[in-house]
């Protein structure tokens, strides 16, 4: 019995379906809405105009719905495509529609690695990048990030993905916030090059030029230096020269200089400006930008590391979880401290009882359901909600005890100088304020804290401390 073909539906001009997934057909400008890829399985752009994908797939990924910028995109008649920002943000090419059966099994893994995800309202732009970063590299199953060297990129490289988000103009703060995720253990990174930046504008579309050291005129002329070894006279070839013929005369004996290396030597060059003047060896070298006009010397540009960065078990775990803010983020938070100066100020308060008989603390704070609780704030409520935290935590503690932030969902803090258990009756109020403010906040959802308290012990590491603490909590 013959094998039945996969049936291949035209619901519209724009609309085809096939194996039970829905395509959009994107193939002109005129009445395109890229919402509307958020009610189909996957994308199709007809590859006719290189231009014209650039674009679509750009306005797609750079969307910030996750519906959107995470969807499969094919590209129709695509072969003589060799941009490689579209190769990296598309997910395969197909001839004819006749092929639409052979995307089955990629649109469906595309699909359901998507559908492992979770999707937070993260605190910052920062943050936001980060998981929208992750979260395309998650479902692409690509856990390499790397720079491509690309012409229409303001710093000469482009990561894809990330570069999408922003103007050419604003492209630089991509390397912050790949600096920003590395810090976060979300990649890990191996040098790939250094580029150079306007100081002004931080642009990485350059012209160098050497340039008079005086008036930085690049207007100048070069001629070679001769030194006669009869005499020893040294000046420009300008002396040398005469009206009749083109022979080199010295101008100090008047002997012809017949062979180089023999008579004479030409052991360096100088250079005169047109400009003002100026004669001198050795030129400056300007770089001038071509965005912003700024004409500066070569020693004045920002200097930049270029990095490949691979993804984390950590940043894996991330994108699954939600990525809700980075350590930028908490550590910007009104009455706490840094995390590493938390563990520095918890060493030396280890030291201080490894000389008295006092009884001080180590605590912790986790939200159960973090995802859940910042996926249903904005960004700017988050920040608000998180100062709210530690205003109530501060509130309740002594002015000497500290509060830090080991991510956005833990919050660890001491209590000095009272036992264990007093400091166990503390961290039980204040969880009952705030259970009371999370009611206020989050009126559809019930928050579960959990509290853990340790007395610290001069014979373990503010780390082991630490790592107790927390491992009760996870």
């Amino acid at each position: 019995m013959e094998e039945k073909k996969p049936e291949i539906e035209q619901i519209s001009d724009s609309v085809v379906k096939s194996d039970g997934f829905s395509y959009l057909i994107i193939d002109r400008f005129d009445g395109l809405v890229v919402e509307d890829v958020e009610f189909h399985d996957a994308v199709i752009i007809d590859g006719r105009d290189e231009a014209f994908v650039r674009q679509i797939v750009r306005r797609i990924r750079a969307h910030k719905k996750h519906d959107i910028y995470l969807k499969p995109v094919y590209i129709l008649r695509g072969a003589t495509i060799t941009d490689p920002f579209i190769q990296k943000l598309t997910d395969g090419t197909l001839y004819s529609l006749d092929q639409l059966p052979f995307l089955k099994d990629e649109t469906e893994r595309i699909r359901t690695r998507s559908s492992e995800l979770k999707f937070t309202e993260s605190i910052s732009f920062e943050a936001q990048m980060i998981e929208k970063v992750i979260c395309f590299m998650y479902t692409s199953e690509d856990r390499v990030l790397e720079p491509i060297p690309y012409v229409y990129a303001d710093i000469n490289y482009s990561y894809p993905i990330l570069s999408v988000n922003f103007s050419r103009h604003d492209e630089h703060s991509i390397l912050d916030i790949l600096e920003i995720a590395e810090k976060e253990g979300i990649f890990e990174s191996e040098f790939h090059d250094k580029v150079y930046l306007c100081g002004n504008c931080n642009s990485g579309r350059l012209s160098y030029r050497e340039v008079c050291p005086k008036c930085s005129s690049s207007n100048s002329k070069t001629q070679d230096i001769i030194h006669h070894f009869p005499c020893g006279y040294v000046g420009p070839i300008d002396d040398f020269t005469n009206e009749i013929d083109d022979e080199l005369d010295c101008p100090k004996c008047n002997k012809r200089l017949r062979h180089i290396g023999v008579d004479y030597d030409k052991p360096s060059v100088l250079h005169t400006c047109n400009n003002c003047g100026h004669k001198f060896q050795d030129y400056n070298v300007n770089a001038k930008c071509m965005s912003c006009g700024q004409d500066q010397r070569a020693e004045q540009l920002a200097e930049r590391t270029i990095k490949k960065y691979t993804l984390t078990k950590k940043g894996e775990m991330a994108a699954i979880n939600g990525f809700v803010t980075t350590a930028k983020d908490i550590e910007e938070i009104i009455g706490s401290v840094k995390y590493e100066t938390f563990k520095t100020m918890l060493k030396y308060e280890i030291e201080r009882l490894r000389q008295t008989e006092g009884s001080s603390n180590v605590c912790a704070i986790k939200i159960d359901n973090p995802s859940q609780v910042y996926s249903q704030l904005g960004s700017d409520v988050q920040k608000d909600l998180l100062i709210e935290i530690v205003k109530v935590i501060r509130s309740n503690i002594r002015s000497s005890d500290i509060i830090s932030f080991q991510n956005s969902s833990t919050i660890v803090l001491s209590m000095n100088e009272i036992p264990t258990r007093i400091a166990k009756k503390i961290l039980s109020e204040i969880i009952d304020i705030l259970k009371r403010l999370m009611e206020t906040t989050l009126k559809s959802m019930e928050v579960q804290f959990h509290t853990h308290v340790i007395p610290l012990d001069y014979g373990m590491s503010p780390e082991m401390h630490i790592h107790q603490l927390t491992k009760e909590l996870e």
